[in-house]
């Protein structure tokens, strides 16, 4: 017959229910006030419990929020819900009970929810990276769950989920990568979603969503305009091979590094074997050079004039 899982912070009451400890009061004022400042912007404890359920597909009822509060217009919860059919057996982690096997029975997630998208920008179920000696999730499953969080949680103006970029970890994970192109251009939103090649449920998802959504009427530099500058400001600060260094540029629509977000082109150095390293941005309109810290090959960076 199995035994299940004490939920972990009934095991930690059981264990440290004996000991005389005292609770910090400026650490449950801070969370107080979290939990108001959360309330007040509409994140009350159903809302958070609303979103959880949303994400992992339980309901609302099952969901324990042990963290809510609020950064950058963002909402950080963290929960426990109900464990997903397919997670491996624990070894139970009682010393009482040697050498049994245990079903987990719940898990946590951490939630970084964008309140103005109204979507995730990180879910992550840290309790299923699991090892076993047997990995018999294929890159098609790993690619097909994948698929499904991204066609659901990845905003339309993004563009199309099509092409996507599947890595074997070392650790027993499919990392599974995707940008959003429009128009044959970046438009600086993308996503990672990390599979377990062990059980085939996701581990986590993250996502950047594009601040901003211009049109690309509005881009002035050209390609070669954008690698021509990079080149002048190679040379002047005298960045070795900074003449011959084979370069390439890729538009985005909003780049993260912009400092407004805006559009701008990355330029990369590419080496012989294809591969690519971003060394400098420049701005898609005014055509300035933005970044001062390039890294070339393996020399050490050089502080811009």
């Amino acid at each position: 017959m199995r035994r299940t899982v004490v939920p972990l912070i009934v095991l930690m009451v059981l264990l440290l229910g004996g000991c005389d400890l005292s609770v910090d009061e400026a650490e449950l004022d801070l969370q107080v006030a979290q939990r108001a400042e959360a309330a007040r912007a509409g994140l009350t404890l159903e809302r958070a419990q609303e979103i959880v359920a949303d994400v992992t597909g339980v309901e609302a009822g099952d969901v324990t929020i042990m963290h809510r509060s609020l950064a950058d217009g963002a909402a950080l919860i963290l929960a426990a819900v109900p464990a997903a059919q397919g997670m491996l057996y624990e070894e139970a982690r009682r010393p009482d009970i040697p050498d049994s096997i245990t079903e987990q029975t719940v898990e946590a997630v951490d939630l970084r929810w964008d309140l103005n998208a109204d979507l995730p920008t990180l879910v992550l179920w840290s309790e299923r990276l699991q090892f076993s000696e047997r990995e018999s999730v294929t890159e098609e499953e790993a690619e097909r769950v994948a698929r499904q969080l991204l066609e659901r949680w990845v905003p339309k103006e993004a563009g199309e989920i099509h092409e996507l970029t599947i890595q074997k970890m070392q650790a027993p994970i499919y990392a599974i990568n995707w940008q959003g192109t429009a128009d044959g251009v970046f438009t600086g939103d993308r996503a990672v979603v990390n599979v377990s090649s062990v059980t085939g449920l996701p581990i986590s998802f993250s996502q950047r969503i594009a601040a901003k959504r211009p049109s690309p009427d509005v881009v002035r530099v050209t390609r070669d305009q954008a690698i021509a500058a990079v080149r002048k400001y190679l040379v002047r600060n005298k960045v070795p091979h900074g003449e011959t260094i084979p370069l390439v540029a890729q538009l985005t629509m909003s780049a993260e590094d912009h400092p407004t977000k805006g559009p701008a082109w990355l330029v990369a150095e590419i080496n012989e074997s294809g591969r690519q390293r971003q060394l400098l941005l420049v701005d898609a309109i005014t055509g300035n050079v933005m970044s001062t810290v390039p890294r070339v090959g393996e020399s050490a960076p050089q502080q811009g004039q």
